[in-house]
């Protein structure tokens, strides 16, 4: 494959593929490191996921000492539910008003929810509707700070470096929700619920600091205003944006099915597949392999080739997850070490290739697009393996889970435009 523009002019059926995002960077930027305020904000996002996973640790102590174990459960499950309903709005906010703008105001809010949540618990103690409106506060902020956080990223990274970005902030994330899920009982215990709540929420004040010293690579940010009777036509628009382009659309579902193939094995599969021994050492294997595709990722970026090792990627996960069948711990280490390493690098192309075949106008509707893809499958993954393991067993279970993977990578290889995709800066003409 040559050097010229990568993506195909029919990625997106009669559209072109959209660069006036990229044709106004800063030629002096490319072939630099991360600019020092992505950095910036990928340090702050780390440890704002890190109060965050403290917090959760923290907030589910409190809820099943309060209400028991199982409306602690229904609580924190419904309130996932808010996050689900306001992503397609958050998205079409970000557009509307600015990505950075919103991440500044929805870390200002989580800010004040918490360090209020925590005066309201000091005051009247840990009560559950206290706790429940904290729970569908924050919900409601990550919807919009999650679509406004995957559109900005694009706009502060040169061409060159969004995959290499795009793994550095995740492996931050990631890194943030390990390490206070690791720490979060022990702080919890040390300083109780109000404690946990003020250091989450002085995490978020940080990193609204952060997402505020960010500097564009492109002109300025949009700054309308919010108007609710025109949020429904906006949502509406960014979906027909993606239903109208082939490759983007594909992009969207198999994204969705390759997090739905995997979600079951990955979570439930642990016990499943390993029992109360082996789980740990599944575990291992799965972090040590997304460990790896971070380092591989950051060292070397898909660019060029970017479409076909997602191919590869799916490809590879349909044989793990058939491997898993035999039930073998040895093999299923391996496998899960393999999952680890080639689902996150496919799921980093893909939301690269995402954000790039986006115009800077419905970024974050598409991006909210594909984080309702993203975050729907985790619990339908879970209920299917349950549903799945009870009427099939589970060797046969992981064949219909590689078999839905097996439908991602068929989608992906019948879409040229897809299949054939860079991620190097494009030529102008």
């Amino acid at each position: 494959m040559t050097a010229g523009p990568k993506v195909a002019n029919d990625s997106f059926g009669s559209s072109e593929v959209p660069n006036e995002s990229f044709a106004t960077l800063d030629t002096t930027a490319a072939g630099k490191g991360l600019p020092a305020p992505f950095l910036g904000l990928v340090l702050a996002m780390g440890l704002s996921s890190f109060g965050d996973a403290v917090w959760l640790i923290a907030l589910s102590v409190t809820l099943v000492g309060t209400a028991g174990p199982t409306l602690a459960g229904l609580v924190l499950a419904l309130g996932s539910l808010p996050k689900v309903l306001t992503l397609l709005v958050g998205g079409a906010v970000a557009d509307r008003a600015g990505p950075r703008r919103v991440l500044v105001t929805t870390d200002l809010i989580r800010a004040g929810a918490m360090l209020a949540g925590a005066a309201g618990v000091l005051l009247v103690g840990p009560e559950l509707p206290l706790l429940t409106a904290l729970i569908v506060v924050m919900a409601v902020a990550s919807a919009f700070f999650i679509p406004a956080s995957d559109a900005l990223r694009p706009n502060l990274l040169p061409p060159e470096h969004l995959v290499r970005g795009n793994a550095v902030y995740l492996a931050a994330v990631r890194g943030g929700q390990a390490a206070g899920g690791a720490l979060g009982s022990w702080l919890a215990g040390l300083g109780g619920l109000v404690t946990v709540a003020v250091v989450n929420g002085v995490s978020f004040g940080i990193s609204a600091i952060a997402a505020g010293n960010t500097k564009t690579l492109t002109s300025k940010e949009p700054r309308q205003r919010v108007k609710l009777r025109e949020l429904g036509r906006e949502i509406a628009e960014g979906a027909r944006y993606v239903a109208q382009r082939p490759a983007l659309r594909t992009a969207m579902i198999v994204t969705g099915l390759l997090e739905l193939s995997g979600a079951g094995p990955i979570n439930l599969g642990l016990v499943l597949l390993g029992g109360t021994a082996g789980a740990g050492w599944l575990l291992t294997a799965m972090t040590l392999g997304a460990s790896l595709a971070f380092v591989v990722s950051v060292k070397w970026p898909p660019r060029e080739k970017a479409g076909r090792l997602a191919t590869a990627g799916l490809a590879a996960q349909v044989g793990c997850l058939a491997l898993l069948a035999t039930g073998n711990l040895v093999v299923g280490i391996a496998a899960f070490f393999t999952l680890g390493l080639v689902a996150g690098l496919t799921a980093l192309v893909l939301v690269s290739l995402a954000q790039r075949w986006s115009t800077k106008e419905m970024r974050g509707r598409v991006m909210s697009i594909l984080a309702l893809f993203t975050l729907a499958a985790t619990p339908i993954g879970n209920l299917l393996i349950g549903v799945l393991v009870e009427t099939l067993g589970v060797p046969l279970t992981m064949f219909a889970h590689a078999a839905v993977a097996l439908v991602a990578l068929a989608l992906l290889v019948a879409t040229p435009a897809l299949g054939r995709a860079a991620l190097t800066e494009e030529k102008q003409s």
